[in-house]
Parts: C-alpha cells; structure tokens; sequence
C-alpha cells in the first residue's frame, strides 16, 4: 500500500504538471503516455549532464536547453513554448510543495 501511496505522489508532482503545462501552451501531445514519456527522458538527461558536466552554471543552461528540446519533440510544440513548459511545471512543484510545507507546520503548530 505505502509503495502504491508513493507511485501516486511521484505521478502527482511529476507529470500531471507536465500535462498541465502542456495543455496551457497548447501542445499537440498533452496525454499521460506523452508527459511520463518526457518526465523519463528529462530524469535521462539530468542523470546524463550530472554525470558528464563540471560545470554548475553549464549544467544549467544544457539542462535548460536540453529540457525544452525534450519537452518540445515529446509534447509536439516549440523550442519557446516546450522552455514555457518546464516554467510552469517548476511553478505547480513549487506551489504543491509550498502548500504540503504550509499544511505540515500548522499541523505541528496545532499539536503543540
């Protein structure tokens, strides 16, 4: 049960926000298949930048630029709106984990 509960967190903050970043630049391939396809191949390419590049700032911009090319061939979309894309899914992750925190420190805060 615990190992089906973190299946469904991963799927939760990894590629519904792929999909919804998909649809909000209105990409061609906006399904479930097409968006865990892309967060696969993007978890490749931060393994493979991680592993090959020194550099933290190079590493940045190829995982930046890599990430919008991934996302663009995947997704069916630009080069512009596939780097839109990951914005709005490191926007949804930010605000799923903000909300996550904010819900564990006012339990805490209550228990206490």
């Amino acid at each position: 049960m615990t190992f089906l509960l973190v299946i469904a967190l991963l799927i939760g903050l990894t590629v519904i926000p792929v999909m919804v970043g998909a649809r909000v630049v209105k990409s061609q391939n906006t399904g479930f298949v097409s968006a865990l396809l892309a967060v696969l191949a993007l978890s490749a390419l931060s393994a493979a930048i991680e592993y090959f590049v020194g550099s933290e700032l190079i590493a940045f911009i190829a995982s930046a630029a890599g990430g919008a090319v991934i996302l663009a061939g995947i997704l069916g979309t630009s080069f512009l709106r596939g780097l839109a894309v990951s914005i709005i899914v490191v926007a949804i992750q930010f605000a799923i984990i903000l909300a996550v925190a904010g819900g564990l420190l006012g339990v805490a805060a209550f228990a206490t």
